[in-house]
């Protein structure tokens, strides 16, 4: 072989080496993870991110194979530019869910960690587990992650969504090609680490999760949107398609604020008013993606009062969502509306004959549990149950120990941490593949194969 012909192939070696060493770090890790979840809590977790991170290297190795050794010395070389680029990408989506499963190793980090495990299993699976009963072919797929963020408020990244952070990693790669994450996950504010009762915000985060799962968003938007122009006549709107538009807007929203007071209780409508403090005057403002804060606040109230529970209003704090949007038209407009939008959201869910309230067994009865009781029989619901009872137990603690005095709420987050993470529901944790699979290995490493240099160096800078 020629002089060039070896140096092509020194460089073909160089890459199988740094593939091969991506391979075996990445088994390493995966193996040490395995081995400390003794309970399989991840399994599936797991699962999924093998299928996508060595799939997708096991791609690029198979794609070693075809280089031509024989070509010009600069144009193999330029074949081995756009290898390295693409290892380096797949370096950062192994990053990304390897940073957010090892918090779990903090031990600052680790109860809270636990305790929300446990608690978005409970908000998740209950669906899973009942929807057979009711008629209702579907398939899980992985619960979402939860993990520390440093976002003020949570959020949630759904498969079809690609995260912020991975847009800025992955640049053009992520933000055109890859639309499916292995698994979704949920972030949690830093916050909830000394504060645990805020563990409540889950259900509105697994509400996301579960109506694009279900593939419910479309749908749903319509029903809204349907149920507000039929209500046309009766409210006297001014302009009833402008209302049905808003609404169908914020229609992922309000099925999340309805899923969780279906899941949590009055629980949920208590911690979305500490979030959704405003100055008065601001109460009542429009917004893009939400409605106004005091609309929302009454459509979480209303949402309990229709269910039945006990103390739907005492759970607004003192907030009265009627005066603060008195003077502002659109706002009073929707705040008349919140009956008919939640009565649709608690009606049979588009394209079934079945209810958010029977997919996940609502009982009022289940809401009166307190702190620090455990449930019995523990079932899938107890996690959730216990994480209102402990907002509730913050509510009262905090208004009834002087201001300064730390002690009281120090210790209930010590406890509710420590109670929500031992209390967990025995078995493996896994799940069907969901009915859009996240991108497989294969699929990253022809996505990856098919990008040009530019777009292989704008993935690897990071760049949008």
């Amino acid at each position: 072989m020629s002089d060039e012909g070896d140096q092509n192939r020194r460089w073909l070696g160089r890459l199988r080496r740094e593939l091969g060493s991506l391979r075996a770090e990445f088994a390493a890790w995966l193996a040490l993870r395995k081995k400390h979840d003794v309970a399989e809590q991840h399994a599936s977790h797991f699962t999924a991110i093998e299928a996508c991170i060595d799939g997708a290297a096991r791609g690029l190795t198979k794609h070693l194979d075809t280089l031509d050794l024989d070509l010009p010395r600069g144009e193999f070389a330029e074949q081995c530019r756009r290898h390295d680029l693409r290892i380096l990408w797949l370096r950062r989506l192994w990053r990304f869910f390897r940073e957010r499963i090892d918090q779990r190793d903090d031990a600052r980090l680790a109860p809270l960690l636990r305790a929300a495990d446990e608690v978005v299993w409970s908000a998740w699976r209950s669906v899973f587990e009942r929807a057979p009963t009711l008629g209702l072919s579907v398939t899980s797929g992985p619960a979402p992650l939860p993990f520390i963020d440093l976002e003020h408020s949570p959020a949630a990244t759904p498969r079809s969504w690609v995260s912020r952070e991975l847009c800025r990693d992955g640049g053009p790669l992520l933000a055109e090609h890859l639309e499916r994450l292995p698994i979704a996950l949920i972030h949690l504010p830093v916050k909830s680490v000394a504060s645990p009762w805020w563990l409540v915000f889950i259900g509105h985060e697994v509400g996301h999760h579960v109506q694009h799962h279900l593939g419910l968003v479309e749908g749903f938007q319509e029903h809204l949107k349907q149920a507000v122009l039929r209500s046309a006549t009766d409210l006297k709107l001014d302009d009833a398609t402008l209302a049905a538009e808003r609404w169908g807007r914020w229609s992922q929203e309000v099925f999340a604020d309805v899923y969780s007071v279906v899941s949590f209780g009055t629980a949920a409508v208590r911690a979305m008013v500490e979030f959704e403090q405003h100055p008065d005057g601001r109460m009542g403002e429009p917004r893009q993606n939400y409605p106004s804060a005091a609309v929302r606040l009454h459509l979480m109230a209303r949402t309990a009062e229709r269910l039945g529970l006990s103390g739907a209003q005492a759970s607004l704090n003192g907030v009265d969502p009627r005066a603060l949007v008195v003077g502002v038209e659109a706002a009073e407009e929707d705040l008349r509306l919140v009956d008919t939008v939640v009565e649709a959201s608690l009606a049979d869910l588009p394209g079934t004959d079945v209810t958010l309230t029977e997919l996940l067994g609502f009982n009022a009865r289940h809401f009166e549990l307190r702190w620090p009781t455990v449930p019995a029989p523990f079932d899938i619901t107890g996690p959730r149950r216990m994480a209102g009872a402990a907002l509730g137990a913050w509510a009262r603690t905090e208004a009834t120990h002087s201001e300064g005095d730390t002690t009281a709420l120090d210790m209930l987050a010590g406890t509710v941490k420590q109670l929500l993470g031992e209390n967990r529901l025995p078995g493996r944790r896994s799940g069907a593949k969901p009915p859009r699979m996240p991108v497989a290995g294969d699929e990253l490493s022809d996505i990856l194969l098919g990008l040009d240099t530019a777009g292989l160096e704008a993935a690897a800078r990071g760049a949008a």
